[in-house]
Parts: C-alpha cells; structure tokens; sequence
C-alpha cells in the first residue's frame, strides 16, 4: 500500500473532513474554545487518521469498528 505524504496540518485535516465526514472546526480553534489547536498538532492529526483508516470503516450509519486493535477486553466477563 502506497503511504501518502501529508506537508502540513490542514492537508490531514482535509481529508479527515473529506474521507470520514468530520468537521474542520474540530480541529482549529473556535470562539467559544481556544485550546483545540494546541491539542491538534500534525502529528496528532496524522496518527488519528491512520487509526482510523486502520480500526474503522465508514458505514451509511457513522463508523463502525472492524478490527479488535485498541480495546481492551473486560477481566472480569467470561469468555465462552
């Protein structure tokens, strides 16, 4: 599979809002909250969407889950 090369944040973004019907405000900063730019770094940005292109797929109903990686299953339910 060929890697994309992304330069700058707003190139992952557009995809992100593109790709997985997400909104661009979610990712920059708003009036009424300041620190989402901060949190939102490229890299952030870049491993948020390789997570999701890798666990999740896009569903005429929002996403779904199609792998297992990342979830930690309950210690305390028995597995059958």
């Amino acid at each position: 599979m060929k890697q994309e090369i992304f330069n700058n944040k707003a190139e992952i973004v557009n995809v992100l809002v593109s790709e997985w019907k997400m909104k661009k405000s979610s990712f920059y900063n708003t009036p009424t909250n300041k620190q989402r730019e901060k949190f939102w770094t490229y890299s952030r940005c870049l491993r948020h969407l390789m997570e999701l292109r890798q666990d999740w797929r896009l569903t005429d109903y929002g996403r779904e889950r199609h792998s297992l990686h990342g979830v930690s299953l309950n210690k305390n339910f028995p597995v059958v």
